[in-house]
């Protein structure tokens, strides 16, 4: 079946969050038309999906198109990272014999687009080097590079997209303005996932919010802040950032790498003597201060209630509320119990076992390999000084009877001692009892994603001491590449399957 036609709609949907029309808007979404019918010419077979993976492929690469010609920043931004992160200006696709621009059409960008797009719209995880897709990116590159020198200028889309860069600079909120559009609108960032998240959140939020619009406020609010987005797996705060490098904005860029999110929770109110700012107490023991009017009640209800709950954002030195506040009473008379309640309370003459507190036990070890639960048990309970209670959580893992490898992360304050079930055949550390080079090479590669077994830090670990070869070996790492960019490319694939998870 033909796919159905772009729309101008569809295509402007890339766009900042402004109410007016480009003159060129027509223009490119001819050009995604004029794309998605060389595509479908193709006949590639890309499987029942293929009529959404086209039409998204076609609009993602004339998005792409406006953006460079008129040197908008976001590809520029998004090669930059790239660049900084991994080494080279583009992921997956590394070729020696480009001479690469930003701003011109790229085989390297077209290639990765397309792959990109084709995943965002289908569940595979497609081997970049699909004869299909290299198909495809022939067509769209000879088309791109033919209107190349023809293609209007949207000036105003760059031009927009300064304006909302310095409206960001001077203002809290329209900088969250901009970090929505990084979210759901542009076009290298936004994905399915995002979508899915805030539409989770909206959900669980109408439980508490029954206003469909402040539910939907409350929850985006949450997400621009709360979860990493886009192929790199970074927050929207540092796309945005750097995107304000590549327009030359560094005031920006620095305040934003600077933005500090502090969590929901309840905290106690305490209103200053001239009435102009209210110190909020948390009940982990931080205290901050807020301009009056960030507390979103009436003066006579701060006479009736003397706490909230609510969650706040550091920007350019002031603290600002994120989303929705609700008050507390009797915060006063009840505060050693709402302090117990905190997540991070800790009984006075208890402390945390951190990770160097174990790797003191571990003699430096950071990972362990164990036959399964009990061993594992005995382990803890002997060298570690866990409780028979303590090493009841692995009876309620069904996972755990399978051999078992622990890593103590150095980077994590909390939570430091992670378990990995039933990957230990996959990996190659020289202390590893149960590798099993056969194994690997059928099961290595899930690890990049499965981060209910593996998490996120220790897969970094063994990528750079060199324990899973097999991963570097799989049809989703370009295989014509020498072995440090196949570990590079394996760490965007983690971030790129992870996302939110990273």
């Amino acid at each position: 079946m033909r796919p159905r036609r772009i729309l101008i709609s569809d295509f402007t949907h890339a766009h900042p969050f402004t109410k007016r029309a480009y003159p060129t808007d027509s223009y490119y979404t001819k050009l995604a038309n004029r794309l998605l019918d060389n595509l479908y010419s193709t006949n590639v077979d890309l499987e029942e999906n293929i009529e959404s993976v086209l039409r998204y492929i076609s609009i993602t690469l004339a998005c792409y198109m406006e953006d460079i010609v008129a040197d908008s920043g976001q590809w520029r931004a998004f090669s930059d990272l790239c660049q900084q992160t991994f080494g080279w200006p583009v992921p997956v696709y590394h070729d020696n014999d480009e001479e690469y621009y930003p701003d011109e059409p790229s085989m390297m960008a077209v290639r990765f687009l397309i792959w990109h797009a084709a995943t965002e719209m289908d569940d595979i995880w497609w081997k970049p080097d699909l004869l299909e897709f290299e198909t495809l990116a022939h067509s769209a590159y000879d088309l791109l590079m033919e209107e190349f020198e023809k293609a209007p200028v949207n000036e105003q889309l760059s031009s927009d997209i300064d304006n909302i860069l310095d409206d960001a600079n001077n203002d809290f909120y329209k900088m969250r303005t901009a970090l929505m559009w990084i979210y759901v609108r542009c076009y290298i960032t936004r994905s399915e996932t995002s979508e899915y998240l805030l539409g989770k959140r909206i959900e669980s939020s109408y439980q508490l919010i029954p206003d469909s619009n402040m539910s939907h406020y409350y929850a985006m609010n949450f997400c621009i802040f709360a979860y990493k987005i886009g192929p790199l797996a970074l927050y929207p705060k540092d796309y945005l950032a750097a995107l304000a490098r590549a327009k030359d904005k560094p005031s920006l860029s620095d305040s934003l790498d600077a933005v500090e999110v502090f969590p929901t929770c309840a905290f106690r109110m305490k209103v200053s003597e001239d009435c102009k700012t209210i110190c909020l107490l948390s009940t982990h023991g931080r205290a901050i201060t807020v301009k009056r009017e960030e507390i979103t009640l009436k003066d006579k209800e701060i006479d009736k209630y003397d706490g909230c709950v609510a969650s706040f954002v550091l920007y350019k030195d002031e603290w600002f509320l994120n989303g929705v506040l609700s008050p507390l009473e009797n915060c006063v008379e009840r505060w050693e119990k709402l302090v117990e309640k905190d997540p991070d309370y800790m009984p006075e003459g208890h402390v945390t076992a951190d990770a160097d507190w174990y790797l003191r036990y571990t003699k430096g070890r950071q990972m362990l390999f164990f036959a399964g639960r009990e061993d594992t048990k005995r382990y803890l309970i002997k060298e570690l000084n866990f409780s028979e209670d303590g090493v009841r959580m692995l009876d309620q893992d069904n996972r755990s009877d399978q051999p078992t490898m622990i890593y103590i992360d150095k980077d994590e304050p909390k939570n430091c001692l992670q378990f990995t079930f039933g990957f230990c055949e996959s990996i190659k550390a020289p202390d590893n009892p149960y590798y099993d080079a056969d194994t690997a090479r059928k099961e290595a590669v899930e690890m990049l994603w499965n981060d209910d077994c593996v998490g996120t830090s220790a897969m970094l670990y063994m990528l750079d001491h060199g324990f899973l070869p097999e991963i570097l070996t799989d049809e989703l790492i370009m295989q014509d590449s020498p072995t440090e960019i196949k570990i590079q490319d394996a760490r965007f694939l983690l971030r790129y399957m992870r996302k939110e998870r990273y």
